[in-house]
């Protein structure tokens, strides 16, 4: 009995032992006993306001973080913490009866000493356009919400706006916390005013064998009339007046049938006045001058194209020579046709008189290039050409010039017409 009571006894004391041994291996959250811990934080420099996020790991390699009690001096804190004072502050984490400790400095948010003032659009039409503002400041920060923008000291929205036209010198401020203001860069935005009539080109594919081209040289006609910003030229596909560059203009823009016509070059004309009429409210960034003359058998002219608004492509011109008053034989289907005005006037009509007819080109007959950088908003492109007059020509009095930009899809943007001799201004 004696002895079964010392087995007891030893049992008991060596359950003791163990449980004393596995309670002091454990930190308290699964790991091995620990020596040391070391805090840290995220950043040891930040600014006021910021917050910094502390870790604490003990010598195992062991995040601890959870278990462990931050303290600046005897004040608890959470973790992350926010500094609401400058200055430099040493952070304490506990974990049991190992410490460790990290200093944070506390910077004053630094201010901008500068701003950079940029817009999406420096030159637009001043009654429908506007441009929209951004301000980034020298540190990098995107000021745009939080300056004021002003134009010789009349304040302005973003985007803004202007009720006319002018060039306007456009600044941004920014008042600092001791109420001292910064001021950008002073931009200059151009409100344009449009100073050019937009005119439309028809072209009328036509050849005298074409019985059904008295037609269409009718209503080109009467668009003619209706408006003087209605220009025609006539290109012809016959041995009577033919046009040098007639086939190509054929196969580029896939012209089978004849008549054809073309306004401003690439659109189908369906012979109405109304449609190349309602074309002339498209406003156009630029306009055209032609100023010629002729000397023994050498035409001289001088093209300019001014810019409103700077180009939104690579634009192309071409220039047409082109004559009045040539007569030839038209065959017509419409000699049975009461309602035609060409009614009993033969088939074919003898003297039928051939106006605008082209008979060359000063330029390639898809333009030659205007260089990009000679047309920005205010720029005027000037170009002289001298050409031979043509042997098909009859009579040099009876000449004109049409001149005009093309966009790279051959779209005709703006034109002008001059008799040869004339000086044309900008209109």
């Amino acid at each position: 009995m004696k002895i079964k009571s010392i087995v007891k006894e030893l049992l008991a004391l060596s359950f003791v032992i163990f449980a004393f041994a596995c309670s002091s291996s454990d930190d308290g959250d699964g790991s091995s006993s620990s020596s040391s811990i070391t805090v840290t934080g995220n950043s040891s420099s930040i600014f006021l306001g910021e917050s910094v996020t502390f870790t604490v790991v003990n010598n195992n390699g062991n995040n601890v973080t959870a278990s462990s009690e931050l303290k600046i001096g005897d004040t608890v804190i959470t973790n992350p913490y926010t500094f609401s004072a400058l200055g430099s502050y040493e952070v304490t984490a506990t974990k049991g009866s190992l410490s460790s400790s990290t200093t944070i400095t506390v910077l004053e948010v630094p201010e901008p000493t500068s701003l950079i003032l940029s817009a999406n659009n420096e030159a637009f039409w001043y009654d429908t356009g506007s441009t929209q503002f951004s301000v980034v400041d020298d540190l990098g920060n995107n000021l745009t919400g939080l300056v004021a923008y002003s134009a010789d000291t009349v304040t302005l929205n973003n985007p803004a706006t202007f009720a006319s036209a002018g060039t306007y010198n456009v600044v941004a401020t920014f008042i600092l916390e001791d109420n001292s203001i910064i001021t950008s860069n002073t931009l200059v935005i151009n409100a344009v005013e449009s100073t050019h009539t937009t005119k439309v080109m028809v072209e009328d594919y036509t050849g005298t064998w074409c019985q059904y081209c008295p037609r269409l040289a009718y209503a080109l006609e009467q668009a003619v009339a209706t408006d003087a910003n209605i220009i025609p030229v006539a290109l012809h596909d016959d041995n009577d007046m033919p046009f040098p560059n007639i086939n190509t203009l054929l196969n580029t823009f896939g012209i089978t049938g004849f008549p054809s016509g073309r306004v401003n070059r690439t659109v189908n004309w369906n012979e109405s006045t109304t449609q190349p009429v309602s074309l002339l409210n498209n406003r156009q960034n630029m306009g055209l001058a032609i100023n010629s003359s002729i000397s023994g058998n050498t035409i001289s002219a001088e093209v300019k194209v001014h810019y409103d608004l700077k180009a939104e492509s690579t634009n192309r011109i071409v220039v047409y020579l082109l004559e009045n008053g040539l007569v030839y034989p038209q065959v017509n289907f419409y000699n049975g046709d009461p309602s035609s005005p060409y009614f009993q006037q033969g088939n074919p009509i003898a003297n039928f008189v051939h106006n605008h007819t082209a008979r060359t080109t000063f330029t390639d007959v898809f333009g030659d290039i205007i260089p990009f950088q000679e047309s920005d908003t205010g720029d005027t492109y000037t170009v002289n050409y001298a050409l031979t007059v043509p042997a098909s020509v009859q009579n040099t009095a009876n000449l004109e010039i049409v001149a005009f930009t093309v966009s790279p899809l051959n779209q005709v943007l703006n034109v002008q017409k001059a008799n040869l001799g004339e000086n044309k201004d900008f209109d």
